[in-house]
């Protein structure tokens, strides 16, 4: 049994338990998702323009 502590086996199984243990006290304690409401899956942007910042700044024109 003292191989087992000193390996990389449980580590790995720490590991494993506490990722399994994380989800299973997210899936308990979160509210279901409303597809209605929900924002896309890939979400890229509000589809908003930038104003306003430095990066959203055009170069005056010649």
């Amino acid at each position: 049994m003292t191989g087992f502590f000193l390996s990389r086996a449980f580590p790995a199984s720490a590991t494993l338990l506490a990722v399994v243990a994380l989800l299973v006290f997210d899936l308990q304690t979160s509210k279901p998702l409303n597809p209605y409401i929900a924002p896309a899956a890939i979400m890229l942007g509000s589809d908003e323009a930038a104003s306003g910042a430095f990066c959203a700044l055009v170069p005056p024109g010649k």
